[in-house]
């Protein structure tokens, strides 16, 4: 019995973590959205306040002549820079070596107004006014960056989580900025190190431009400048140099910005730290220059060294971060769609051996729509990774599909018109839920019922209809819809379209470039009278763009090829086209009726037929 109990207490330990970070996660999202994000704001603010404030943590007692010191008494690095006139007596070694005494020694008459000096600098860094003034800049640099993210129209975070990031990595830059600081100054007392040069110089081995490149590589080059040149001033305020350091800053992050254009590979954050090792020698020497400084040899070497750590430091903590942050904020960054879209991927290696059809349908709306959002400067990788993805959930029945059917009996046959538009609209529901169980990421998530909309499904509509006339009912229409929702995104209006595209031209008889034309512009047609662009922010020049693209891309792939004799079987006679129950139009136009085909002109006959094929194979 007491193993029993020992088991149920060790597996009630072991679910703590998990039960109190989900405890933890239920009464945050309890308090009203608005008040989470001023309370979270106002934290980060105070804490990035308290890295650049200089704030004391302890401020030396009182001394006087004869008095043992209690603990080492140092001089802080901005006061020796700000305050040469009070240090101006001070003995050569004082400079080089900031401790005034050691803990233990006796304080001297020489050595106590310095230790004054010391003393009345840590009072003033933990005046009220002077943390009143410096929050205040803050918060107003926080609302600066959430306008910022707000019209930075990232497609990979939303406005709030965009803020958020940016934040966040503002305030760990400044602790990295802080933290660099105490080590420059104790590197620039050292014996070994000093040669190197004083703490002006081993500031430069402190990795400035770390945030700007991560947000860059993140979010984009928009919000990355602006909190790039938000560090630039605080760091002004934190270095003891001022302006030199925070010239310094701002030069190496906006080379780290605009050295990664795209995060496709990972050598990208050492390729714009290549980049900012240049630029940070060459504003190494504008600093110095700017700081009146000599221009001693063994400086100048030891310079380019501390820029060069500084770089390799800037690379180091990106490659760290980004991850992080992927990860956190679920950030679906380029290297993250790319390892997505390898064709090694469990489903999609299912995909390719269990639905062949679908999987070559799918790959090659990948190919029409990467080039439409190209077209437009929408994210073309978002748009070729969902397309790889959007049909998954045609694995759990493969053979209800006619691409995978491979001219077999066609189930649908035999099934009623509801039943089968229950089938076909499941395959929706069955991707997302296992789009959720391979932990696919919530924008590729969307892509699965976006790129259908709440379009009919007019084959079965049209059957059901018939059918129901022949016994006196009626039929309603919205049984016939998937479930939706529709398109939000430019990625997923384009899949909508390309998708639709490519199943119906694949269906022509003809493939010329007049009936892709004409076939394509009738699906963007009565895509856009049904409504399904309502919800998305695309617009019709962009939609004209599009069409243009898919039309472009198809002629490619359907090009004319001469004939090779004595290969080629014999042509068969010409055949009449073969009437269909329904229509192609996702508008619900009902079937012409059986003389009307005769009634059609012949140069929109194939582009008819490959509509009304394409709507039985596609809507399947």
């Amino acid at each position: 019995m007491s193993k029993v109990i020992l088991r149920l207490w060790m597996t009630r330990l072991k679910q703590m973590p998990q039960a109190a970070g989900e405890w933890i996660t239920t009464q945050f999202h309890r308090v009203p959205q608005k008040i989470r994000f001023i309370v979270v704001t106002l934290v980060f603010s105070l804490i990035t306040t308290f890295f650049i404030s200089h704030f004391p943590l302890s401020v030396l007692p009182e001394y006087r002549v004869g008095d043992v010191a209690e603990s080492d008494i140092v001089v802080p690095a901005d006061l020796i820079v700000k305050d040469k006139t009070r240090l101006a007596e001070s003995p050569p070694l004082f400079r080089r070596n900031p401790v005034l005494l050691r803990a233990g020694e006796v304080v001297t008459e020489e050595k106590l107004p310095l230790i004054d000096a010391v003393r009345q600098h840590q009072l003033g860094q933990r005046d009220p006014k002077h943390l009143i003034g410096l929050l205040v800049l803050i918060l107003l640099m926080n609302f600066a960056l959430y306008k910022a993210a707000i019209t930075s129209q990232s497609s990979r975070l939303g406005p709030r989580t965009a803020y958020w990031v940016a934040s966040s990595a503002l305030m760990m830059q400044m602790l990295l900025v802080r933290a660099g600081m105490f080590g420059a100054a104790v590197l620039a007392s050292r014996p070994e190190t000093m040669g190197l040069g004083d703490v002006f110089e081993f500031q430069f081995a402190i990795p400035f431009p770390a945030c700007a490149l991560v947000l860059s590589l993140l979010i984009g080059s928009q919000i990355g400048l602006v909190a790039g040149l938000m560090n630039a001033i605080l760091v002004g305020l934190i270095s003891p140099h001022g302006l030199a350091i925070s010239a310094f800053a701002l030069a190496g992050s906006i080379t780290a910005i605009y050295s990664v254009q795209r995060y496709r590979t990972r050598n990208a954050v050492m390729v714009a730290s290549s980049s900012v090792c240049i630029v940070n020698i060459g504003m190494g020497l504008a600093a110095l220059l700017i700081a009146h400084h000599d221009l001693e040899w063994k400086k100048l070497v030891g310079g380019v060294v501390l820029c060069l750590v500084g770089a390799l430091l800037t690379a180091a903590i990106a490659s760290i971060a980004t991850p992080i942050y992927e990860t956190f904020f679920d950030i679906l960054t380029d290297i993250r769609l790319l390892e997505l879209s390898n064709a090694e991927n469990p489903l999609l290696r299912q995909l390719a051996i269990q639905t062949p059809g679908t999987n070559h349908h799918s790959f090659m709306v990948g190919v029409l729509a990467e080039e439409a959002a190209k077209m437009i400067g929408a994210n073309a990788l978002l748009a070729r990774t969902g397309c790889l993805y959007h049909d998954i959930g045609k694995l759990a029945a493969p053979n209800m599909y006619i691409e995978n059917q491979k001219g077999g009996p066609n189930p649908h046959d035999d099934a009623s018109p509801l039943d089968s538009v229950r089938i076909i609209t499941g395959h929706v529901r069955r991707g997302i839920q296992m789009a959720r169980e391979a932990d696919l990421p919530p924008q590729i998530i969307d892509f699965i019922p976006q790129h259908h909309g709440t379009r009919v499904l007019a084959y079965f509509y049209h059957k059901a209809k018939a059918q129901a006339e022949e016994c006196g009912g009626t039929v309603n229409i919205d049984d016939f819809r998937y479930p939706g929702p529709k398109p939000h995104t430019k990625e997923a209006v384009i899949l909508m379209l390309a998708d639709g595209a490519e199943a119906s031209v694949r269906s022509l008889e003809e493939p010329t470039p007049e009936n892709i034309r004409a076939i394509i512009k009738k699906i963007v047609d009565s895509v856009v009278a049904d409504g399904q662009l309502d919800e998305s922010d695309i617009t019709m020049k962009e939609l004209t763009m599009i069409r243009e693209s898919l039309v472009n891309t198809l002629n490619n792939v359907y090009h004319q090829r001469i004939s090779y004799p004595g290969f080629n079987p014999p042509k068969e006679k010409p055949r009449e086209p073969e009437k269909l129950v329904a229509v192609a139009e996702v508008n619900g136009v009902p079937a012409p009726a059986p003389n009307s085909a005769s009634k059609t002109p012949p140069e929109t006959l194939p582009a008819r037929q490959g509509q009304q094929q394409a709507q039985a194979r596609g809507g399947q």
